[in-house]
């Protein structure tokens, strides 16, 4: 499913860019970043859509309800989807803390003064959501997008 996702996207954003690849600051990070100047409600649709894709699809395909053991197969998820290398760094109960390294939206990319990866936050809602069986609010606290090293993403069980 996640493949066949990923694909589609690819083969739209390929088609949109067929015949400017003359402009050499045309790619797909750059279009999907300028979308958010046309359209409000962007970041949120994003996050949503993370949400439901792991609640509704790949939670399911996580057997395990331990959640160690969920944890590391949303950590394998993320390096099979070429999304980035997430690691769990803190966990309190009511609070998860996920590392995000090399992430595909922002990873090297110029600061752009704000969060950007409300997608892959979704995810990790929804995921968490699914396993827990209660409401989960995921905020971002570092990123490419304002210059940071990597990605940092605050779970909040509510």
């Amino acid at each position: 499913m996640e493949d066949s996702w990923k694909k589609a996207i690819d083969e739209e954003l390929d088609v949109f860019l067929k015949g400017k690849r003359s402009c050499p600051h045309i790619s797909k990070r750059l279009l999907v970043y300028s979308l958010e100047w046309l359209s409000v409600g962007y970041f949120s649709a994003l996050y949503m859509a993370g949400k439901k894709f792991a609640k509704n699809s790949l939670a399911g395909k996580c057997v395990s309800d331990n959640m160690s053991e969920a944890n590391a197969f949303l950590e394998d998820f993320f390096v099979k989807a070429g999304i980035g290398e997430l690691k769990l760094v803190g966990e309190s109960g009511v609070r998860y803390v996920y590392r995000l390294e090399n992430c595909s939206g922002c990873a090297g990319m110029c600061p752009v003064g704000k969060q950007i990866c409300y997608f892959e936050a979704g995810i990790i809602a929804g995921f968490l959501e699914a396993k827990i069986k209660k409401r989960v609010v995921v905020r971002e606290t570092l990123c490419g997008g304002l210059g940071d090293d990597c990605c940092e993403f605050v779970a909040r069980v509510n």
